[in-house]
C-alpha cells in the first residue's frame, strides 16, 4: 500500500468525529435495554480512565461518553480538549475516536512509546473475567443475588480495564503502520477468526453487548446463522489484541445474565414487575430496587415506559459508527439481520 499525501494541498479534510463507537462497539448495533447501556457505560468509563492513567495521560473528571438513541459514543467534545495539549495525546485522541484512520507522524513520544511498549508484552495473554459460571442454589433471596451480580461485576472490571487498554493499543499500532504506508485492513480478533474459518471457539464471548441478548453459547445457532451469512465474503486477517473488549465484555454478561435473571423473576413472583423482562428495562442505579421487600410505586411504570422506548428505537433510524454534528443516521425501519451478525464483522 502506498504512503498516502496529507499535505494541506492534497485534500479536503472531512469533518472530524464528535461521537464515535468504532474503537469498541463497532459495526451494526441495535439499541441497548437501559440495564445494558448503563453496565456498558460503567464498564467503558472505568476502562478510559484506567487506559489513560497506565498510559501517562490525564483522565476526564467527568464521563467523556454520550447516548444517542440507547447506544454509547465517546464524546470528542470532551476527550479533545483533555488530551491534545498533552505531549502523545493527540494521537491516543484519534485512536478512541478514528481508530480506522492513518496515524500522524512524527511517532509518538518517547515517554508514551515506552508505556505502549511495556503494555504489549503484558497483555500479551487475554484473560477473560469470571472463567467459571456462577451456580445458583434456587434458594438465594432478591437481596442475596443482588449483591452477587454487584459484586461479579465490580469483579469483572479489571479484566474489562485491560481489554480496553488493549483495543486502544492496537488502534495506535494499526494507525502507525497506514501512517508508514504498509497495510492495515479490518481484521478479526483472533477467536473470531478461529470461528470464521474453523467453526469452532469460545462461544461465551460471542453475542450482542447486551444482558437481555443471548449468548452464542446459549443459542449455538446464532454462531452458525452468522458463519453462513458471512461465507460469501473473505474472511479479514487477525490482530491480537483488536477486539477484546467486544469479547470481554460478552464474556462478562454471559457470567452475569442468569443471576439477573433470577432476580428479575423473584422481582415479577413478588408483584414488583408485571413481568420479568421488564427489569432489563431499569438502568443500574434503579436495578437494586429489585430487591426492595415492597414494591415502589413508579417502579413498574418506569420499566414499561423505558420498554416501550427500546421497543420504538428498534425500528427508528440507526445512529453511524461515528458522527459529526450533523448527527446523520442510517435507514433502518425495520429490525436488522446484521445486528446479529456483528459480533464476527471486522473491526477498523
Amino acid at each position: 500500500m502506498r504512503a498516502r499525501d496529507f499535505s494541506p494541498e492534497s485534500h479536503t479534510p472531512e469533518p472530524r468525529p464528535v461521537f464515535s463507537r468504532t474503537l469498541l462497539t463497532p459495526g451494526p448495533l441495535p439499541p441497548l435495554s437501559h440495564l445494558g447501556l448503563s453496565l456498558l457505560r460503567q464498564a467503558v468509563e472505568s476502562g478510559l480512565r484506567y487506559s489513560l492513567y497506565h498510559l501517562g495521560l490525564p483522565a476526564p473528571e467527568s464521563a467523556p461518553v454520550e447516548v444517542v438513541r440507547l447506544r454509547l459514543y465517546l464524546d470528542a467534545r470532551a476527550i479533545r480538549p483533555l488530551l491534545t495539549p498533552v505531549p502523545g495525546g493527540p494521537e491516543v485522541v484519534a485512536a478512541l475516536l478514528e481508530p480506522g484512520g492513518v496515524g500522524s507522524r512524527p511517532a509518538v513520544p518517547r515517554a508514551l512509546e515506552a508505556a505502549l511498549s511495556f503494555h504489549r508484552v503484558r497483555l500479551t495473554p487475554f484473560r477473560l473475567p469470571g472463567r467459571r459460571p456462577i451456580e445458583l442454589r434456587g434458594n438465594e433471596t432478591p437481596e442475596d443475588l443482588w449483591r452477587l451480580f454487584r459484586d461479579r461485576f465490580s469483579r469483572s472490571l479489571a479484566a474489562l480495564n485491560d481489554a480496553v487498554l488493549a483495543d486502544l493499543i492496537a488502534a495506535i499500532d494499526r494507525r502507525a503502520l497506514r501512517a508508514g504506508g504498509e497495510e492495515a485492513w479490518p481484521v478479526l480478533s483472533e477467536s473470531a477468526w478461529a470461528l470464521r474459518t474453523r467453526g469452532r471457539g469460545d462461544l461465551r464471548r460471542f453475542g450482542l453487548p447486551d444482558p437481555i441478548a443471548p449468548a452464542w453459547s446459549e443459542e449455538p445457532e446464532l454462531a452458525e446463522g452468522a458463519r453462513h451469512a458471512l461465507s460469501p465474503h473473505a474472511v479479514p486477517g487477525r490482530d491480537r489484541h483488536r477486539g477484546r473488549f467486544r469479547e470481554a465484555y460478552r464474556a462478562a454478561l454471559t457470567q452475569l445474565a442468569p443471576v439477573y435473571r433470577a432476580l428479575a423473576r423473584a422481582a415479577a413472583e413478588s408483584r414488583l414487575l408485571d413481568d420479568p423482562e421488564d427489569a432489563f428495562f431499569l438502568p443500574l442505579e434503579l436495578a437494586e430496587h429489585l430487591a426492595s421487600p415492597h414494591r415502589p410505586s413508579w417502579l413498574a411504570e418506569a420499566a414499561r415506559d423505558n420498554r416501550a422506548e427500546y421497543a420504538s428505537l428498534r425500528r427508528a433510524d440507526e445512529p453511524l459508527d461515528h458522527m459529526d454534528e450533523r448527527m446523520e443516521m442510517a435507514l433502518v425501519g425495520e429490525e436488522r439481520p446484521e445486528w446479529t451478525w456483528s459480533p464476527l464483522l471486522p473491526l477498523p
